[in-house]
């Protein structure tokens, strides 16, 4: 049967070709979408795990991933401190963050404003591959705390001059944000970003002082009390926390614990729940894509369709031979299915090698994107493009099975 199948779909070389090739390319579009959209998720995830930390508090009304503005003034800071049970306060250390916007890579980049002195607890046990995780910042935000210090009669603090502010405007990047550059219009290309290199944020001119291992929770680091004065005045207000509790504290009795204590205006999460947040965020945007590659694959299986019943009706004289020879209806239904197997087969295995050379021209055009093709993915890959090219069969082998051999015999 096979090699019948195969001497029939030859007899139509490129029409099988082009059949094939239809097949693949909604594969790869399926696989690449979905790559694209759960190797993001899943990045992003990643990089936010790496924060030595176990609880997350941002606003209520807040999207938990796109936190922007700064709700939470310095004394909330201070109130999620105080909250304790019996052997003393819940948290062991409170890492807030000031998020900021600017263009690098080719595309907008969220900054995390964080304090220099806890940028480790955002590295964990990546390296720094280049410079060092800030330099003149440490000695702008000891400056910045005696400028904020309490003082014994109320005083109007004055805005900081350029000239002050000029210690505090450094950037920390990561390598795949590094290797996505910039373009030099003195070469006339995207070269890679190097320590030393200038940056505009907010209308100032920040440098990068390091480059550290991809996998922080941020592409780009700036110091939080920088971004406070730019931004805020110098008023420690931050847009999220990321609480370290005490050592041997239960983080989900904690985290309801917290809740309590902040009130419904405020959100307090499990970091170990971001991913489920993250899908929950981005499922409309996961529905559209499945849909849209799904219709895309729907027109290539009717393409085999089509392909089949012309195939059919070209070959009616030959069913009719093959039917007075003795070929039962089913047996012309599986030579009909068999032939459209070998096409999906061809075509899933083509998507699969288009999806896997589209991967790799991602990584190297576009390193910022995370195209993931996972098992599971490929599995559903093969399932989908073998089952729907048996079905696509099934109504020009039913109407081959009903041809008359009489009939079939007399048709021109």
């Amino acid at each position: 049967m096979l090699a019948l199948a195969w001497a029939n779909l030859m007899h139509h070389k490129l029409r099988t070709a082009l059949s094939a090739l239809a097949v693949g390319i909604g594969i790869a579009l399926l696989l690449v979408s979905k790559g694209l959209t759960n190797g993001s998720i899943a990045e992003v995830n990643d990089r936010l795990q790496s924060v030595d930390a176990e609880l997350v508090v941002l606003p209520a009304q807040e999207n938990v991933i796109f936190t922007n503005g700064a709700p939470f003034p310095g004394a909330f800071e201070r109130y999620v401190a105080k909250v304790a049970d019996e052997r003393g306060p819940l948290a062991r250390t409170i890492i807030p963050v000031f998020f900021g916007q600017i263009q690098m890579g080719g595309q907008q980049q969220r900054v995390f404003g964080v304090d220099p002195r806890q940028m480790k607890l955002f590295l964990g046990p990546r390296r720094v591959l280049a410079g060092k995780l800030f330099d003149r910042a440490y000695g702008f935000v000891d400056r910045i705390a005696q400028r904020h210090a309490p003082a014994a009669e109320p005083t109007l603090v004055e805005p900081l001059a350029d000239a002050d502010l000029a210690d505090g405007l450094e950037l920390v990047i990561d390598e795949r944000l590094q290797r996505a550059g910039t373009f030099d219009p003195q070469l006339g290309r995207q070269r890679p970003y190097e320590v030393g290199d200038h940056v505009t944020l907010m209308g100032r001119s920040f440098r990068i002082v390091g480059i550290v291992e991809a996998g922080v929770a941020g592409r780009v680091f700036a110091p939080l009390q920088t971004l406070r004065e730019m931004l805020n005045g110098g008023e420690p207000w931050s847009s999220m926390f990321f609480v370290k509790l005490r050592d041997g504290l239960d983080a989900r009795g904690a985290q309801d614990a917290l809740q309590v204590a902040l009130g419904e205006r405020t959100r307090v999460e499990l970091k170990s729940d971001y991913g489920r947040l993250l899908h929950e965020a981005f499922a409309q945007v996961n529905t559209y894509m499945t849909a849209s590659s799904g219709l895309a694959l729907v027109v290539c299986f009717l393409f085999i369709l089509l392909t089949m019943y012309t195939m059919v009706v070209e070959r009616t004289r030959e069913i009719g031979i093959l039917k007075s020879l003795g070929m039962s209806r089913w047996g012309l239904v599986r030579l009909s299915l068999t032939e459209a197997l070998v096409v999906s087969s061809a075509g899933v295995a083509l998507g699969i090698g288009l999806a896997l050379a589209a991967k790799g021209v991602l990584g190297i055009v576009k390193p910022l994107l995370t195209c993931a093709l996972a098992a599971d993915l490929l599995l559903a890959a093969v399932a989908l493009g073998l089952i729907g090219g048996a079905l696509s069969a099934l109504y020009p082998g039913y109407r081959a099975a009903r041809l008359e051999p009489a009939t079939a015999l007399s048709y021109e």
